[in-house]
């Protein structure tokens, strides 16, 4: 039976297979040693089911946005071939099993490194309101069907808007139970989440509650839709409308993507717009083209109604198709079954707040929750980075029942794992541009990133908050200026020890692993054991 190696005879065979696995072959045994046919068949076939179970689990947490747990997972993974009798090679597919799990734990450190430092910016959706003006509207005369249908909708159904069932609302109609049928029916799950809270909202401010719909037609509920007019959410404020109706717009928070105080917001403005039209159509066609354009239309066409106006050159197609999709919208949205419709409305849990104070990434904060990523963010549509915002505090929505865990959670984090950000530490004579281009980066996108303006002038030992963002495959090679500007840097040389990754290293000496890369002309996360890697750290 074959015995253990001696710890000094694993850390060199670690070595030698570290070295062989950089370059992409395995070692072969030198003559007289054991080969693979003496290593047991069933205990090889065991170290891979555990390592690959534990793999699985890595790459569920990953998936989750659980990177700690991750982390933990994979180490366990490699551990079991680092610690098993005669190192991760000691026959073939004990060694193909281990380089599988090498590289998938690469691929995955990869791609936590292309989501960035809590700097990158949420992904965005594109704008249902974008292809309104696309649409034909009207051209053709709805059935009888269509007619019948619709009238029994709307006499059955209590509404406080008063809904039209002429050419162009029965043409609309029919195109959600038509060509537009599957995006309407997804439209009207995802409102499940919205829909109640708005119409409260909407009565509350004395507005009809059923313009709840106008958001259907906006966004298709959704809080990340950002329009080509850089309209956002599921109320489509463009940023000077949003910001005058009190929604805070800043590098790290849009509030127009929040969809109750958007709701708020929409609701007082629409408000506004009825009390100069005196009519709901006209304030929904100034909700889209703008009070002023409307205006000027009635006032050029002596039109005394919506329906007028849309008959005349004064208003774009966007806003005359509008006005009768939303009036469709209703009808459908409220009476489904009698068009089709088998939907099953999509909902919000249950939630409380949590305050956090300064920036904390979002992936750290769904593990202290033990939810995934994905709720979080959809807990808190607002924020536009994987962070809460730093320098302030910010009222985290969480399921509910976690805040406890939460609270507890975050005040026990230790300082490197609060923030993952980039800092530095404002030396004399350096300005926003010069730091910007240090960095790669632009000074508006500092003083943004930091609540401060352009023409602020810089302390010497501030610390700023610098967002580099994420360049997937294009990690630089180092070179003789690579080196930090920081003069009290020191230049140190790191032994690469069995079980080491660059993340354990960038974590163990406060830097990160894109820095690692650099220092060191890596341009992905492998390493080799024995091997040797140039770090720059503080006294």
């Amino acid at each position: 039976m074959r015995q253990p190696l001696p710890p000094w005879g694993i850390v060199a065979l670690l070595a030698l297979s570290g070295a062989a696995c950089a370059h992409g072959r395995a070692v072969t045994p030198r003559p007289g040693t054991p080969d693979a046919r003496a290593v047991p068949e069933d205990l090889t076939s065991r170290i891979v089911a555990q390592a690959d179970a534990h793999l699985a689990t890595g790459l569920a947490e990953t998936a989750q946005g659980h990177l700690t747990k991750a982390r933990e997972s994979f180490d366990k993974a490699v551990d079991m071939y680092l610690t098993a009798p005669g190192g991760a090679y000691s026959d073939a597919r004990r060694g193909d099993a281990y380089r599988r799990t090498l590289e998938e734990i690469h691929v995955r450190e990869l791609e936590a490194l292309a989501a960035g430092d809590g700097f990158t910016e949420r992904q965005v959706e594109p704008a249902s309101i974008d292809e309104v003006a696309a649409i034909t509207v009207g051209d053709a005369p709805a059935s009888e069907e269509t007619r019948r249908t619709a009238e029994a909708a709307v006499a059955e159904e209590v509404n406080d808007f008063p809904v039209e069932l002429n050419r162009a609302v029965l043409s609309c109609i029919d195109l959600y139970q038509g060509r537009l049928r599957e995006w309407f029916a997804a439209a009207l799950a995802r409102g499940g989440r919205y829909v109640s809270r708005i119409r409260e909202i909407l009565a509350s401010e004395g507005v009809p509650q059923d313009l709840a719909y106008v958001a259907l037609v906006e966004s298709a509920f959704k809080p990340a839709a950002l329009s080509r007019a850089k309209a956002r959410g599921v109320w489509q404020f463009i940023p000077s409308t949003g910001r005058r109706y009190g929604l805070q717009q800043d590098w790290w928070v849009d509030e127009r993507s929040d969809p109750e105080k958007a709701t708020r917001a929409a609701a007082r403005y629409l408000k506004g717009l009825y009390e100069l039209f005196g009519d709901w159509n006209l304030a929904l066609a100034g909700y889209n083209a703008g009070e002023h354009k409307v205006l000027r239309g009635l006032t050029r066409y002596k039109a005394g109604s919506f329906w007028e106006l849309a008959g005349t050159r004064a208003l774009r197609r966007e806003t005359r198709n509008y006005v009768p999709l939303i009036h469709a919208a209703i009808v459908v949205a409220k009476a489904p079954g009698k068009y089709g419709f088998d939907v099953t409305p999509e909902k919000l849990p249950a939630v409380e707040s949590v305050s956090i104070e300064g920036a904390v990434d979002l992936r750290v904060l769904s593990e202290c929750a033990d939810t995934t990523l994905d709720q979080m963010q959809l807990l808190n549509p607002e924020l536009r980075r994987l962070a809460t915002p730093a320098g302030r505090t910010f009222l985290l929505k969480v399921p509910l029942g976690t805040g406890a865990a939460v609270a507890d959670c975050v005040a026990a984090l230790p300082p490197e794992k609060r923030v993952t950000f980039r800092t530095h530490a404002v030396a004399r004579g350096q300005t926003l541009s010069t730091i910007g281009r240090r960095y790669g980066t632009s000074a508006r996108n500092v003083a943004d990133a930091n609540g401060i303006s352009l023409t602020k002038r810089l302390s010497v030992g501030m610390e700023l908050i610098i967002p580099v963002e994420p360049k997937p495959g294009t990690v630089r090679r180092a070179s003789t200026q690579s080196t930090p500007a920081d003069q009290e840097a020191v230049r140190i040389r790191y032994r690469i020890k069995p079980g080491d990754t660059l993340t354990a290293i960038a974590s163990q000496y406060g830097t990160t692993v894109r820095n690692l890369q650099s220092w060191n002309g890596l341009r992905g996360s492998r390493i080799a054991v024995g091997g040797t890697l140039t770090i720059y750290t503080k006294n």
